[in-house]
């Protein structure tokens, strides 16, 4: 019997002890949680798409009168006449032919009243029935010369067998042609302007002895 109370004893004691064992084991833990620091990159910003703004198409202007040059302003993109002046052929012949002879242009008033004051990018409109095949044949571009208050220009010249010390006045300026659309063509010219009197003249027929000058006047800008 004293065996058997000796042995639930221990047993107890056994039993106490790994409950105390279990009781600090279970003891609650508090794990370290290492956070790695990462430094984000600022955001990059986000591109607007501007679109280009387009530009308007311009319109250019048709002249209103066909075979009548024009004068185009192009700040304004507007068209503006030129001078239609009556020039007469005058035929002289010097010492009975033998200093020669020539045939000039002349028309009644020293200046243009319609003038420009540019000197360069000087671009004309031209407007033809359809019957033009080649307009640099039909049309050309002269420099009058002021001359007793008249404008001339010499159209043709013949020497004679003496010495003629007379110079011919004025002069043919070149240009080039472009269509701008059907029957409607744009005049340019090579190279500036000098200051002076100009005029473009129908030519088809040198038989005339009348013709349409049409004329305008250049002059130096005040800066220039």
């Amino acid at each position: 019997m004293k065996k058997f109370a000796f042995s639930l004893l221990l047993a107890t004691g056994c039993m106490y002890a790994n409950a105390q064992k279990t009781s600090s084991k279970s003891k609650v833990r508090y794990d370290t949680i290492i956070v790695k620091h990462v430094t984000k990159s600022p955001a990059k910003p986000v591109k607007k798409t501007v679109k280009p703004v387009e530009k308007a198409e311009i319109v250019l202007p048709v002249p209103e009168y066909i075979n009548q040059p024009y004068y185009y302003d192009n700040a304004g993109n507007k068209l503006i006449k030129l001078e239609n002046a009556a020039a007469l052929m005058i035929t002289k012949k010097k010492t009975f032919g033998l200093q020669g002879a020539k045939q000039f242009l002349s028309i009644d008033a020293s200046s243009s009243k319609i003038r420009f004051t540019a000197k360069k990018d000087i671009v004309f409109f031209i407007k033809t029935s359809g019957d033009v095949i080649d307009l640099t044949s039909y049309i050309k571009l002269y420099q009058f010369i002021p001359a007793d208050q008249k404008r001339e220009v010499t159209i043709n010249a013949k020497e004679g067998l003496l010495t003629d010390k007379d110079e011919a006045k004025g002069k043919l300026m070149s240009f080039s042609v472009k269509m701008i659309s059907k029957d409607n063509y744009m005049i340019q010219l090579p190279e500036q302007l000098e200051a002076g009197e100009y005029g473009f003249v129908w030519v088809k027929n040198m038989e005339l002895k009348e013709f349409t000058v049409f004329g305008f006047g250049i002059d130096w800008k005040s800066s220039d």
